[in-house]
């Protein structure tokens, strides 16, 4: 390694708002602490640019105008038959309708202006030909009044059916299929929009290395490093794969596995390293893209100065909802989407009269919603909990008063093969667990002897599971041992990371900096939504100096 004359500058990109990713922010810091100049650019809620420190490191929420999805979004497929009378646009649908609403509100002033005209006098032969055009306008209103409804009814059902299902028609899909670029982008916009934000941010911090997290930012750091080289200036890049992207499987949108699949086909040939968070994923990394090098394992365990004691350190979970030490408990940190299959933990509570379920959770809207309905429909919304995130540093000491942390994955080939980021969380809360018997959770589960393994969907068998753990809760704890803990610590996985960032740009920083726990927020398990914002900027040189400083040849 030779040294840099400039501290040299790590960039990394995340296509969600930094806050509920606590592997990201772990990341940074311990890249800052190591001496790495490092950025952190994640979305923006506010589609401001944004700022502030963690750590060591920098956070730059990128301005996005996310235009080509607002675009999408407002002109859905024309499908079918309804396809040829739906109006095109949501614009369009609403000016048409506004514009039917005025003639059908006019009809009354041409009325009152007839009535004037009968009382003022007008003659027989006037007020039969005025009568007899408002009947024909009347008439005129009423039938394009039909023809507006038939439009914007076909519109709508479009909008919701794009929103619901999928937003693309089947040619779009085979299209997708058959590794178009311009279907694959028009299929997923955001695409289009973080090349826009994100790659004007890469640009203008000029990186020594760009690292990438997940597939949709491999194609924004490919083209940034392409142009930079064309600039004089040599950009290593990282991949980091959190998923297996061709076992995303998401049936709400049915071209994202394909579309992002085939841009990480298409760019990680590009990149310099290739990093993931899971053991299998690096195996199926290697088998579809016949990698020379297997995919650096970088796993996302918590910190050790996170681990807690068993029971934790102050009341917690089970104090914040006022139970006692009698009661069930069960939690779970993180994304709640139908995929996770959480409704069957809550269709297993009718069988556990004594046990509740708390969720932390980012929002409580959407599939957190539905849950909360469910729950009042079977009779137990009184032990079904929502709570907020709590900062990483303190989510496995928070969630340590629970009896068990649950994980009720169901099957696709991603979630067959990964493991969570909170089942790493229970691990460092000592707490027993209670899985899915999808393969990599259940085999562990079954390795370690730490909890119970129920079949997928299966209500019946989580409440059994649920059952044995409350039972002998302390037998299933009593593997956590400080030896085991310290073997699955975020502190035993980072120095392969830094490691690649030097393999790849010949460069070795002088460590300093702020690195331990820091201000993490949330859980990531690939599909978190953050929590959203509500920080303070933080006071930062001015970005053209920053960027002009960081233009290192």
């Amino acid at each position: 390694m030779t040294p840099s004359d400039h501290k040299p500058r790590v960039v990394m990109l995340v296509g969600n708002f930094v806050d509920g990713d606590s592997r990201v922010q772990k990341e940074a810091r311990y890249a800052a602490a190591a001496g790495w100049d490092t950025y952190l650019v994640g979305r923006s809620p506010s589609g401001r640019r944004e700022e502030y420190a963690l750590g060591g490191a920098t956070v730059v929420r990128a301005a996005e105008t996310m235009t080509a999805t607002r675009y999408r979004a407002s002109h859905p497929h024309r499908r079918g038959f309804r396809g040829l009378v739906a109006y095109r646009s949501a614009e369009l649908s609403r000016t048409r309708h506004q514009r039917q609403r005025l003639r059908q509100r006019d009809l009354g002033a041409d009325r009152e202006l007839l009535a004037r005209r009968v009382a003022d006098g007008a003659g027989a032969l006037e007020v039969l030909g005025t009568r007899l055009v408002l009947g024909l306008r009347v008439l005129s209103v009423r039938l394009r009044g039909r023809w507006v409804a038939v439009r914007k009814g076909a519109f709508d059902r479009n909008y919701a059916a794009a929103a619901g299902g999928g937003p693309s028609s089947a040619l779009e899909r085979l299209l997708v299929r058959r590794g178009s670029e311009a279907a694959a982008w028009a299929a997923q916009p955001r695409l289009a929009d973080f090349e826009d934000s994100f790659g004007r941010m890469a640009d203008e911090l000029a990186p020594d290395v760009l690292h990438a997290n997940d597939a949709e930012m491999l194609g924004v750091a490919v083209r940034a490093a392409v142009r930079a080289r064309a600039a004089g200036r040599r950009v290593a890049v990282v991949y980091d794969s959190h998923e297996y992207t061709a076992g995303d499987i998401r049936p709400e949108d049915v071209t994202w596995a394909p579309v992002i699949t085939a841009q990480e086909a298409k760019y990680i040939p590009m990149a310099d390293a290739v990093v993931t968070a899971v053991d299998n994923f690096a195996d199926k990394l290697v088998e579809h893209h016949g990698l020379a090098v297997r995919p650096t394992v970088v796993r996302n365990m918590p910190e050790a100065a996170t681990f807690s004691v068993p029971g934790g350190r102050g009341p917690g979970v089970r104090g914040r909802l006022g139970l006692g030490p009698e009661a069930t408990l069960l939690v779970y940190p993180g994304s709640v989407t139908p995929i996770r299959g959480l409704d069957t933990a809550v269709r297993a509570l009718p069988q556990l009269p004594e046990a509740h379920l708390a969720l932390l959770v980012g929002s409580r809207a959407g599939h957190v919603a539905e849950l909360a309905e469910l729950a009042a429909r079977l009779g137990v919304a009184e032990r079904f909990h929502v709570l907020d995130y709590v900062p990483v540093e303190e989510l496995t000491d928070f969630i340590a008063s629970a009896t068990a942390g649950v994980d009720t994955l169901r099957r696709i080939p991603t979630q067959e093969l990964t493991i969570t980021t909170k089942y790493w969380s229970y691990i460092g809360a000592r707490l027993p667990v209670v899985v899915s018997d999808v393969k990599a959770a259940g085999e562990l589960t079954r390795r370690l002897r730490n909890g119970e393994v129920f079949e997928v969907d299966d209500a019946d068998g989580l409440a059994t599971a649920v059952r044995k753990v409350a039972a002998e809760r302390e037998r299933y704890a009593a593997v956590y041992t400080d030896e085991m803990l310290a073997a699955h610590s975020w502190e035993g996985q980072v120095p392969a990371l830094l490691e690649v960032y030097e393999r790849v740009s010949g460069l070795r920083p002088e460590p300093g900096g702020a690195g331990g726990a820091g201000d993490d927020r949330g859980e990531d398990d690939g599909e978190s939504d953050g929590g959203g914002g509500g920080r303070v900027p933080a006071s930062r040189p001015d970005p053209a100096e920053a960027a002009e400083s960081g233009a290192r040849g």
